[in-house]
């Protein structure tokens, strides 16, 4: 577990075999699939973001759908603990992406969750999926970067304070 004091951004990891379930899910899935898109605009630039998207429905019963939840939980329960908002009800999306980005692909401008809008949800999580050494994820005012390790997942606030974008691997997937 790596904390970085007063930028807001936990890191922690779920199991790594739930990994390879999401990246299978996301190869099988065909209902929910399609190519990235950014906010606040939802038109499909490759030049902004390069991505096949599998959304999923938080509620699912899918086992994979719900073993994610429960280890997402573990960590929501530290950083709610650690930052002493506990008392709040903090609202997810009712949808999450599984984001496949091919070799230079990625989320390739700043950007933050709440930027279309919207958008309710207080905190963003991620997880990654694979281990990429020249990939990961920057987060702007906090002049933070981190690197894709698989299992690894960060929850951070949603807002303006916290853009991102992705770090693009020229020869890996992610």
């Amino acid at each position: 577990m790596l904390i970085i004091p007063n930028n807001f951004i936990y890191t922690f990891y779920v199991n790594e075999l739930l990994c390879d379930e999401l990246i299978d899910y996301h190869k099988q899935n065909n209902e929910y699939k399609n190519y990235g898109v950014t906010h606040p605009t939802n038109i499909l630039d490759k030049t902004k973001k390069e991505s096949i998207d599998v959304t999923f429905f938080n509620n699912s019963n899918h086992p994979s759908i719900k073993n994610y939840f429960s280890e997402l939980q573990k960590g929501y329960d530290e950083y709610v603990k650690m930052f002493n908002i506990g008392h709040m009800k903090l609202i997810t999306s009712p949808a999450t992406n599984i984001q496949y980005y091919p070799p230079g692909g990625g989320y390739k401008v700043w950007h933050w969750e709440r930027d279309n809008g919207d958008e309710k949800r207080q905190l963003v999580f991620m997880t990654y999926l694979n281990n990429v050494l020249d990939g990961g994820t920057e987060w702007y005012y906090q002049n933070y970067k981190l690197e894709a390790k698989k299992a690894l997942s960060v929850i951070w606030p949603s807002d303006f304070t916290h853009m991102h974008k992705g770090i693009i691997s020229k020869n890996k997937e992610k």
